[in-house]
This record gives C-alpha cells, structure tokens and sequence, in this order.
C-alpha cells in the first residue's frame, strides 16, 4: 500500500466513497468526475488531495484539505468501510503531518451519538483537541442545503480565537463573504 496525490484516474472511485461515506449535507455536491477535476484545476493549488491505494484499480481511503496561512484545514477524509480498524486512518493522518506540517484543523459532529464519540475519539488519540472555546457553524456548500453546528479540533499550534480567525477558509471552501 502507498499514498499518491488524487488523480484522475481516481475520480470515479472517490466520488462512490464520498458519496456513501458523507450525509449530502455535509458533502460538496459533485455532478461528475469532470465536476470534481474542474473544481481542483479552479482552485489554484490551495486544494489538495491523496489517496491510499492498496495496489489494485481503486483506493482504500482518501483525504481532501486546503492549505491556508497558519494551518490545514481537512475538508473531508474517509477510508472504506472494509479496511476500517487496521490503522490506515492514523497512518494517513501522519502522512497529511509530513506533507503539510503539524497543524490541522478538523470539523467534526458533535459527541451525540456512538459513531460521534469514536471519531472525536479517533482524532484525540491522533493529537487533535477540542476547541470547545469556539461555536462554529458549517456553511451549506450550496443554497439547497443548511448549515450545521459542528465542533471544531486543532492538532499542533493553530491559533484560533474566534471564527474571525477562520475568515479564509469560510470564504475558500464555502464562500461565504465575511466582510472582506
């Protein structure tokens, strides 16, 4: 098994595990692998996306995140149901920390419910924290959708002290205009 940059190739693929894996509120809505390719090559490198490919046609796992000044905003990360447990989630987290630097931010749902607590749980063990200090709201990607009260996690030393802090990002990933 290896990481490799999302390619082409690994379009159709990721849309399928994107698409189980992530509620259609909480997902960009992708039309089509040409949707997904023209929205990366839009994006002007901020975007970024690998995949851990267990040596066959499809991938195991993925991980999308933007790059902006101060930290790494993960955007979405799933690993197929089938490889589930046998650390390839941690082992991308640490490839993600080599590539981009130490410090990440994460959205994650709030601890209601079993799932919930075992990702938040996932993420502590891996070195994230809860910003508990911040009420946060993820935008809708789109018009058709709400927002969602989410919880915030930072892994090293991102500096956050309220959402004003998370200007860029809002306005990269979701476009919301927060008085630029």
């Amino acid at each position: 098994m290896e990481f490799r940059n999302l390619e082409v190739r690994d379009y159709p693929a990721f849309l399928k595990l994107y698409n189980e894996t992530f509620p259609e509120n909480e997902r960009r809505i992708y039309k089509s692998a040409e949707h997904v390719a023209n929205f990366i090559k839009e994006k002007g490198g901020k975007f970024h996306g690998f995949v851990y490919d267990d040596g066959g046609d499809d991938f195991v796992g993925f991980l999308t995140y933007w790059t902006f000044e101060g930290y790494v905003y993960v955007e979405h990360f799933a690993v197929d149901p089938a490889h589930r447990s046998k650390n390839i989630g941690r082992k991308m987290l640490s490839h993600l920390f080599d590539i981009a630097g130490p410090d990440v931010l994460i959205e994650v749902e709030k601890p209601d419910t079993d799932e919930a607590r075992r990702r938040v749980s996932f993420y502590e063990k891996n070195g994230f924290r809860m910003r508990e200090d911040i009420n946060y709201v993820q935008p809708p990607y789109s018009a058709e959708q709400s927002g969602i009260e989410m919880m915030l996690m930072t892994h090293g030393d991102v500096k956050l002290r309220d959402t004003r802090d998370l200007r860029e990002m809002l306005t990269e990933v979701y476009n919301v205009n927060q008085g630029k």
